[in-house]
């Protein structure tokens, strides 16, 4: 087969793109231009140059694809419409170009995320795939619109909904590495907030056996791990992982959204939106992120393979490996 995987050059992009060369398939990545390829380096992979919002030739990336993995996504935006333009439009041009110049595709697979369905009602409990969407912020909005567009393209298409991910590359739940080698392990708000989480290559492989499997067309599937975490629980986890001690540091809900107002002020003087935002800010005080992966399970045959403990620590040895801890 051969896959495009837009955003391959990316955290969860290059752990997909490896395990597609693993199987013994042709990967074709679309990167913006001026992308960094390090987590391509080495791999037998065809970087063609392009953007979702109209710079590049879409046409040129699809040609003759069998799957086309849509990775590539705007994860923040000083306005709605800039995550639109990207998550909405540029998923919508993907489409298109697939629906014209790809006669080879049997699935064009969407990797959306939790936030474009909402949270979940609180502690423990999970929502299913069936749930009707209630998206809070920017950004889950633009990917509830995304899937949209997805299911009305007319291409054979599954949607797949990951929780927080983790694992080696990744730069968001990293901060929080950092902070537990530090001893502090902030909680924002309740203690009692709780979340689901799967590591990246476990995803991968989710993703890729959502691609082989026919019963999966025309499905959203939630890829979880089947762990549920409150932020404490998660940061005692890692600091387990890193060998340290770590001292819980609970955080008001009010420095917390004051925080998000100043991190906008800040970003705003820079010219760079930032991922802490106010908008992250609302996604960090719902009241729970816990998704349930039995349809997944179910219909797919995957689940993720590597227990928590031993997959934070292979998180924590790359950090350290790669100089980042």
């Amino acid at each position: 087969m051969l896959a495009l995987v837009t955003g391959g050059q990316g955290f969860i992009g290059s752990h997909l793109c490896e395990r597609l060369l693993r199987k013994g398939h042709r990967v074709r990545v679309l990167a913006r231009p001026r992308s960094d390829l390090i987590y391509l380096k080495g791999l037998q992979v065809e970087v063609v140059f392009g953007d979702l919002t109209g710079d590049g030739d879409l046409n040129q990336a699809v040609a003759e694809v069998d799957w086309a993995f849509h990775l590539a996504g705007a994860l923040k935006g000083f306005h709605e419409a800039d995550l639109m333009r990207v998550n909405r439009e540029g998923t919508r041009r993907l489409t298109e170009a697939c629906s014209t110049h790809a006669p080879n595709l049997s699935r064009f697979l969407l990797v959306s995320s939790l936030a474009a369905v909402g949270p979940s009602p609180g502690g423990r409990l999970a929502t299913s795939e069936d749930v009707s969407p209630a998206p809070l912020t920017w950004y889950g909005k633009s990917k509830h619109e995304a899937e949209g567009v997805v299911q009305q393209s007319g291409l054979p298409f599954t949607i797949l909904r990951p929780p927080i991910v983790f694992g080696p590359r990744d730069r968001d739940v990293y901060g929080y590495f950092k902070l537990a080698k530090a001893g502090v392990l902030p909680v924002p708000g309740r203690k009692d907030r709780s979340y689901s989480l799967v590591y990246a290559p476990d995803l991968a492989e989710g993703i890729l056996q959502a691609a082989e499997c026919p019963e999966a067309v025309s499905g959203i599937f939630n890829l979880t791990g089947p762990e549920v975490l409150t932020w404490s629980e998660l940061g005692q986890k890692i600091s387990t992982a890193l060998g340290v001690r770590g001292h819980v540091l609970n955080l008001p809900e009010f420095v917390i959204r004051a925080s998000g107002k100043f991190a906008d002020l800040a970003a705003q003087l820079r010219g760079t939106p930032q991922i802490f935002s106010s908008q992250k800010v609302i996604e960090m005080l719902a009241p729970a992120w816990v998704a349930s992966p039995e349809k997944a399970r179910r219909t797919l045959g995957w689940s993720a393979k590597t227990p928590l403990d031993e997959a934070l620590s292979l998180t924590a040895q790359w950090y350290r490996d790669h100089g980042w801890l």
